[in-house]
């Protein structure tokens, strides 16, 4: 059954690659992947690129075409695929794709290296070798915008919202409307995880009675509607109705909590599995931390290094996934990569704390319980749904997680911060 399913994921995937393939050519007038520095060029009159692509010469850029391999674009996932699609390669004013994958890849190795002195067509070049082996994954800010012209885009999909407050909020998720954006607050997911009630009500009395909308009902507004005569409502159970959302098509949760959302950071991801197959743990450290430092000191946001897909690491190990060796591969893998960040951290001479992979450090230095190692895989398997971690996350329902697990993951993502979750 797993290897039909990797059929089916490789025919959807070259599916996806001959659509892109297909667009771009059109946009173009020249086969895929030719004249990048022809693309560049026409970016850049468009106004899709920064002036910063002018300190590399003409020369310099034909040269880093000829770098991009076109078959790594073999290398995505279907679910990311579909993003580079949507989000991350560059469309023109009219939402119409004029961007590839690799180009995309190798114009961040680039806006990232810009300022560098030293050796910096081999620094862009070894970037996007990084990069387009997928040993690392960014996040999706950095992917979206990252050396762009900053415009909007057009919506593709028309969007209706509401608050889970709202007692219309049933039917909403029966509806056939594609996307359905759901407001949630923290009092809402604190009642999910207590088991405790929720109370819907009827969105204009709230306005006529509180004068506020949904999206100024704070936790005391809602206590004191509950309890007062003056408004009718209705109380469900906070889970029943949660199972009801996770279960309901076309998903996307906020939560509208501004103080998370400031306290969010961005997070690359070392992706494990790739990484260790190659062995290429050290290198592939001392790449990331030049090009986080290049993005950060051009971009003035900070980004953390965290680490995914631990629990395919351990089954390529052989080793059972809740056992003590997996813990001490978890230690000994941790302490590798801590030791590599820190020494490219030194090496890098830039005035910066020294880059360590967050979460590894806490699951290295305290020794886990069984139950503690089942959490860090909840956890994990998130990660390994998506790229950013302040961002948008998609977390994919599929019939071997259930509903209970998903609730775990979509609380997770909640405590973490994370304003939007995408459920497909």
């Amino acid at each position: 059954m797993r290897l039909c399913e990797q059929n089916e994921e490789r025919i959807h995937e070259r599916a996806l690659l001959q659509i892109l393939y297909k667009q771009a050519e059109q946009q173009r007038g020249r086969p895929v992947y030719s004249g990048f520095h022809q693309v560049v060029r026409k970016l850049l009159q468009d106004g899709l690129y920064g002036q910063w692509i002018y300190n590399y010469s003409a020369s310099e850029i034909k040269w880093l075409g000829l770098q991009i391999v076109a078959e790594r674009d073999r290398l995505i996932p279907s679910a990311q695929l579909q993003q580079y699609m949507n989000e991350f390669v560059t469309s023109d004013y009219h939402d119409k794709r004029i961007g590839l994958p690799q180009e995309r890849l190798m114009l961040i190795a680039m806006g990232a290296m810009q300022n560098e002195t030293v050796q910096r067509l081999q620094k862009v070049q070894e970037a996007y070798w990084m990069l387009s082996h997928g040993y690392v994954t960014l996040p999706a800010e950095v992917m979206s915008f990252f050396g762009k012209t900053f415009y909007q885009r057009k919506t593709r999909v028309q969007q209706y919202t509401m608050d889970i407050a709202d007692d219309r909020i049933a039917s909403f998720l029966s509806s056939k409307v594609k996307e359905k954006h759901i407001r949630i607050p923290d009092h809402f997911m604190e009642q999910v995880k207590a088991c405790g009630s929720w109370c819907l009500f009827d969105a204009e009395q709230v306005e006529r009675i509180f004068g506020c909308s949904f999206d100024n009902f704070n936790s005391e507004r809602f206590s004191h509607a509950a309890d007062s005569s003056s408004i009718g409502h209705k109380k469900v159970s906070a889970i029943g109705l949660m199972k009801r959302l996770l279960g309901s098509e076309g998903i996307v949760v906020h939560f509208p909590n501004k103080e998370r959302q400031e306290k969010a950071v961005l997070c690359s991801y070392i992706q494990l599995p790739y990484v260790l197959q190659e062995t290429e743990l050290a290198r592939t450290c001392t790449i990331l931390v030049r090009l986080l430092n290049g993005i950060e000191s051009i971009w003035g946001r900070t980004i953390q290094i965290e680490v995914a897909g631990w629990e395919k690491a351990i089954a390529e190990q052989k080793i059972a996934l809740h056992s003590e060796r997996a813990l001490l591969f978890i230690e000994e893998v941790a302490r590798e990569i801590n030791r590599s960040l820190e020494v490219a951290s030194c090496q890098s001479g830039m005035n910066t704390p020294l880059r360590k992979a967050a979460s590894v450090m806490h699951r290295s230095i305290y020794q886990a319980t069984k139950q503690q190692q089942i959490a860090m895989i909840d956890r994990i398997t998130a990660e390994q749904r998506h790229t950013d971690q302040g961002g948008s996350v998609t977390l994919e329902k599929s019939a071997t997680i259930e509903t209970a697990e998903l609730l775990q993951l979509l609380i997770k993502a909640w405590s973490c911060g994370i304003p939007e979750v995408r459920l497909i």
